[in-house]
Order: structure tokens, then C-alpha cells, then sequence
């Protein structure tokens, strides 16, 4: 016990011996919280009975699955269906219970209990006379009291065996057990009585009558136990029987057969008898928990079973409240050992071996221990554990998403962006999910983009740099030294440029696009290239159609586009050629293109063209001038920013033709 409650400690906490406590204080708090909850229902449950229909299931249950074993000098001696068709119907006259206990006396029994009402005189004082004569020849005889409701005011009362029986019997003793809520039998009091328990179960005096150690009981209570109204019905120390079996378990003989000597040689010599009725129609027949097929059991076995188990010591005690409550507390909080370590499958296969553990242990505990304890408040603990943690996890898990939307609504590139992140607490659990997985897509190309930018400008933009700052530092600077200088520092400029160009294009939202005459933006574009073709010696041709080309776009960035698909054919074309800029019209979409006369582009170089840094002279050192490898990869992303796709239809030494198309407005 002290080890599982360190280990408990050591939960609610989350200390680990010899290690430091490193962990958010959140968890913990959690812990708490999950544990008083438990607690709480556990305990409510055991005060206020709430469920006791599983402690009984869960009682009967342990009944079941012990082994059946038929006892040992005990007897019953049945008034049976046959006894009644072989000497009359019930009640039979007293003489014929004088002879049925003489047979049974001679027969040799240790003792005689009668389960059979002696209340009332009747008409027939001869054989009143003979019944108390045989007792009084007995002398091994007891007798039942019966406590009783009466009918007017339902007052309880005692009733005794007429007084010539009852100073001729042995011993006297209670009849009766106590029916549960569901009215099942399945306890009995030691002692039991109007106004003061004075009267001990009949089994207990049949005991001492037959000089048979009694086991289990207790001393007979002292009278200023008694409640303060004298007739009040008062009843101490409480048992739970342990069945033997099911009905018929316990030997029984045939009163007839008793009566007419048809019985083996030495059937009932040294052992106890009980008389009793079990034909169907007479007696007191209850459910009890081993009762199987709808057959309750006559109160003459029960009876046996009460004797069975003061005599063998098997009576159940049931746990004291102080007890129960403090087992009951801390079974509740035994789920959190795993709870807070496993993840949730995990979590959930403890837990459910856990309740299997309780439900088998709470069961057999009666039967191995003889102390009963009701389970209801740790099964319903162990079942609730799991699903208010993970309540609590969810909780947890909901807050964090919560507060990374707020993060990335904090982060936001604009106020729509901004407006929706502030928008979470409208969202689903499983749309933060989704929101949560979007943001960490958009952090890891984040987080690419800022390792190719730093790629980027510790290699392509330092370098033209640092030899401009080489070549400043050597002197005095000729003509050929400064055009050289001025070409690097250019190319430095064309690779900030570029690059700040791709992060525009990358930030272009969707939603931000507006309608445009993508015509005006080819004219501009092929406008803005104009003097660098002219440098060349290369000439335009445009094939644009004179109406409007209506598309959702971002102007700045097909312009920008265009250009760079103009620049990159005049590079790559000979003095005095033609690159031609054209559009045609698609039924949903248009297509643009632009196309030289250079020595167009190698098959195996066409799959990795609009890549990232890709070149169309890979495997060469670039001049200063060079493509920065950036141009390409910027026509391709935002083709795809508008919804559209770029590719390229080239043949070596035949030029090569670079389009894009884009969905087209109405």
C-alpha cells in the first residue's frame, strides 16, 4: 500500500526519483482537475447508493463463478410434492409432525431445525401435546420465531412458538433473510428483534445445539444498542451468504420417505437435519444470485446455506464505510499512474485491462477473503478515467491550436489573412486541425525559402560583390577594369532584383487577383524590353489581338513575367533575328508565347527548365552577364499563382517557343 501511494504521488506531480521536474506546470493541473473529478464520483456514488444494481451484478457474478461443492453432514429433509400426494395437503396435523420428528431423532441427527411456523394453537390440543412430547424426547429440536408485518399499521412483530413447543424445543432462533432492491436474497442479520436484537439466526443456535464450532458471528449485542422505540424492528451485524450452489444443492430426502422408514441405513446418523417445505405452492421461495432458469430457491436452503456458512467459517463481511471509502478513493485514482505517460492507445488498453482487473478482483475478493466491498465507485471511475482525460487532452490540444492561430493571426502577411485567423473560435476542432497543418506547410516553406535566400546571397549575389570590392581595392581603375566592374555590380543588381521579384510572386494571394486586359501588360512589357533588344540587334514582332484579353491577375507580375520571357529570347538569339510575342485565344483560357531563332534548348535540359537556379547552359561557367537562373523559375510560379501553367516546345538549333496560359474571364 505505501509503494502504490508513493507511485500515485509520483503522478499527480509528475516527479520521477533522482530527476529533476522539467515539465510545464499545465499537466499537472490537469492531473488534479481529472483526479478530483474521479474522486467525486466515486465517492458521491458510494454515499448515495447511486448503481448499486452493479454491486449486486457484480456480487452475483463472484456467486457464479465459484466451483459447486455439494456440503457434508447437513441434510435436508423435504416437504416435496410427493410427500403431500403420499400424506395430505398442507398443513398436516401435529401428531404427523411428531412423528416426522421422532423418525428423523432416531434416525440419529446431531440436531433438528424446523422451518416450519409453530405460531398458532389450533384445534388440536392432542396433537399439540405429542409434537412438544417428541421435541421434549428429542431434545435436539429448534424452532423458528418468526418476525412478521402485520397487516394494520404495519407493525413488526414477534412471532414466537406457542409456549407448550417452545419450553419443550431445544433452542430457539430467527428465520429470514434480507431482500435487496432488486428482491434478491442475498444477506441475513446474526441477530435481529422487536425493540432489542435478542433473537440469533436459527442457524446459529442449530450450531450450538449440535456441538458445531460457529464461525463468523458475533456476540449477541449489548441492550443500549436498542433504539430508543420499543418496537421497533432492530438488526445487527450484517452477513452476505456464500451459496454453495443453486437450488438443490444441499442433499435432500423425501419426508415421506423419512416417515415410512425408506430411507439408506445411516442417512441422516451425525449429521444435522433441516425440515422444510420445497413443494411448489407453500413456503417462501426467493431469487437468489445463483439462481438459474427462472428456479428461485426455497427459504429452507437458504436456511442451509446460513448454517453452511457460520459452520465453515464463509460468511461475508461486508467492509466497514471508513474503509470503503478510503479503498474506493484510491482505486479511483489509480488510472492516473498510466493516464499522463501513455499515449492514447495505450492509455485506452490500460484502462480497459484496469476495469477488467476491478470488475474480476471485486468479485472474487468475497471469495477469497470473505470481506465484501462495493465496486460500483472504482468500476465507474476506472470507466470514466479514460474518457476525462482525453477530454482533458483535447481541451489542452484545443488551446494550443487556439493559441497558434492567434500566433499566426498576429504573423498574418494581411489584414484578410489577419481577420481569418481571428475568426478560429468559429472553427471545429478538426478545422483547427486543418488550420494548424496549414500554417506548418506555410512555416516550412517559410523556412525553405529563408535557407534559399541565404544560399542564394551567400553565394550568387556575394560573389559579384566581392570581386567589385577586390578590383576597388587594387587602385587606380582603367577603362577595361571599370566596364568590368560595372558588369558585376550589374549582375549583383539583376540577382537582388530577381530574387525580390520571386518573393513578391510568392506572396501573391488568390484572393487578392482583379481583372485585367493582359494585352496592355504584353504591349508594356515588350515596350520596357525594347531598348535591350535594340542593343542586340534583335528585332520585335507582336501577333496580339487588337481586343481586350480579360483576366483575374496581378498586372505588375505578368508584366514582369512577360519581360523575362522577352529578355531570355533576346539572349538567346542571333543579331538580326525576330522574336515574336503572340496570344491566342482558347475557349476558357489564352495563351501567350514568345519565340526566337537561337539554338533552342536540349531535350534533357526541358524537365528541369523552370526550376529553382536552373540554367539553360548548366555545366558552364556563366559570364557576368549570365542568366541568374531565377527568371524561368519566376514565369513558372506565378503562372501557377494564376491558376495557370508555363512550359516550353523547343528543337535544337530550330529556337524554342516559351508559353503560358492562364484561365481567361468571359
Amino acid at each position: 500500500m505505501p509503494a502504490l501511494l508513493r507511485r500515485l504521488r509520483s503522478a499527480l506531480f509528475f516527479r520521477q526519483e533522482g530527476k529533476a521536474d522539467n515539465r510545464p506546470w499545465w499537466p499537472r493541473l490537469e492531473v488534479l482537475r481529472v483526479g478530483a473529478l474521479l474522486l467525486t464520483l466515486a465517492l458521491a456514488l458510494v454515499f448515495s447508493g447511486w448503481l448499486r444494481q452493479i454491486d449486486h451484478l457484480v456480487f452475483d457474478l463472484g456467486q457464479r463463478l465459484q466451483p459447486i461443492t455439494p456440503p457434508q453432514r447437513l441434510v435436508i429433509v423435504a416437504i416435496d410434492q410427493h410427500s403431500l400426494d403420499r400424506i395430505g395437503v398442507w398443513p398436516w396435523p401435529r401428531a404427523t409432525d411428531a412423528r416426522l420428528v421422532d423418525a428423523v431423532c432416531q434416525a440419529g441427527a446431531t440436531a433438528v431445525g424446523l422451518d416450519i411456523a409453530l405460531t398458532e394453537t389450533g384445534h388440536d390440543p392432542a396433537g399439540n401435546a405429542a409434537l412438544a412430547q417428541s421435541l421434549r424426547a428429542c431434545g435436539k429440536v429448534v424452532l423458528p420465531v418468526v418476525l412478521e408485518t402485520t397487516r394494520s399499521g404495519g407493525q413488526v412483530v414477534e412471532g414466537l412458538p406457542i409456549p407448550a413447543l417452545a419450553s419443550a424445543a431445544a433452542g430457539l432462533g430467527r428465520i429470514g433473510v434480507q431482500l435487496d432492491g432488486d428482491g434478491v436474497a442475498r444477506s441475513v442479520f446474526l441477530w435481529e428483534g422487536v425493540g432489542a436484537p435478542v433473537w440469533p439466526l436459527l442457524a446459529q443456535t442449530l450450531l450450538r445445539v449440535a456441538h458445531q464450532p460457529v464461525r463468523g458471528s458475533a456476540p449477541q449485542p449489548a441492550a443500549d444498542a436498542a433504539p430508543a422505540h420499543p418496537y421497533a424492528l432492530v438488526a445487527r451485524d450484517l452477513r452476505l451468504l456464500r451459496f454453495v450452489g443453486p437450488d438443490g444443492t444441499v442433499p435432500r430426502l423425501s419426508a415421506s420417505a423419512v416417515l415410512d422408514g425408506a430411507i439408506p441405513p445411516g442417512a441422516l446418523r451425525g449429521k444435522m437435519v433441516l425440515i422444510g417445505a420445497t413443494a411448489a405452492g407453500m413456503g417462501d421461495f426467493l431469487a437468489t444470485p445463483v439462481t438459474t432458469q427462472g428456479a428461485p430457491m426455497p427459504g429452507v436452503e437458504l436456511l442451509a446455506n446460513a448454517v453452511l456458512g457460520l459452520r465453515d467459517g464463509t460468511l461475508i463481511r461486508p467492509l466497514p464505510t471508513g474503509w470503503t471509502l478510503a479503498l474506493t478513493a484510491l482505486l479511483a485514482l489509480v488510472p492516473l499512474l498510466w493516464l499522463p505517460r501513455l499515449m492514447p492507445l495505450g492509455g485506452l488498453l490500460a484502462s480497459l485491462a484496469w476495469v477488467l482487473a476491478l470488475l474480476l478482483g471485486a468479485a472474487a475478493l468475497p471469495l477469497l477473503v470473505g470481506w465484501w466491498c462495493p465496486p460500483v465507485g472504482a468500476l465507474t471511475a476506472a470507466l470514466s478515467a479514460y474518457p476525462l482525460w482525453s477530454w482533458r487532452r483535447l481541451e489542452a490540444a484545443r488551446r494550443h491550436f487556439d493559441w497558434e492561430l492567434r500566433q499566426l493571426g498576429q504573423a498574418g502577411r494581411d489584414a484578410a489573412e489577419t481577420r481569418q485567423n481571428a475568426a478560429h473560435k468559429r472553427l471545429g476542432f478538426e478545422e483547427r486541425i486543418l488550420e494548424v497543418q496549414a500554417a506548418q506547410e506555410r512555416l516550412r516553406e517559410l523556412q525553405s525559402r529563408r535557407d534559399d535566400a541565404l544560399a542564394f546571397i551567400s553565394h550568387d549575389v556575394r560573389a559579384p560583390l566581392a570581386g567589385a570590392v577586390q578590383q576597388l581595392q587594387s587602385g587606380a581603375l582603367d577603362a577595361k577594369a571599370r566596364e568590368r566592374l560595372l558588369g558585376q555590380l550589374r549582375r549583383g543588381l539583376d540577382l537582388a532584383q530577381g530574387f525580390l521579384n520571386l518573393t513578391r510572386a510568392q506572396a501573391i494571394e488568390p484572393s487578392a487577383l482583379v481583372e485585367i486586359d493582359l494585352g496592355a501588360a504584353l504591349h508594356q512589357a515588350a515596350d520596357f524590353a525594347y531598348d535591350e533588344a535594340l542593343a542586340k540587334g534583335v528585332r520585335f514582332a507582336r501577333e496580339l489581338p487588337d481586343d481586350p484579353i480579360w483576366v483575374r491577375g496581378d498586372f505588375d507580375a505578368l508584366e514582369r513575367l512577360t519581360t523575362n520571357l522577352l529578355r531570355n529570347a533576346v539572349q538567346h538569339s542571333p543579331v538580326g533575328s525576330v522574336v515574336t510575342l503572340g496570344a491566342t485565344l482558347l475557349p476558357q483560357a489564352v495563351r501567350f508565347w514568345v519565340r526566337d531563332h537561337g539554338e533552342g534548348v536540349a531535350p534533357e535540359q526541358v524537365s528541369r527548365l523552370f526550376q529553382r537556379y536552373a540554367r539553360g547552359d548548366a555545366g558552364v561557367a556563366p559570364p557576368p552577364s549570365a542568366s541568374t537562373g531565377l527568371g524561368l523559375y519566376y514565369v513558372r510560379l506565378v503562372a501557377e499563382k494564376h491558376a495557370g501553367r508555363a512550359g516550353v516546345e523547343s528543337r535544337p538549333g530550330q529556337g524554342a517557343m516559351f508559353w503560358v496560359e492562364l484561365p481567361r474571364q468571359p
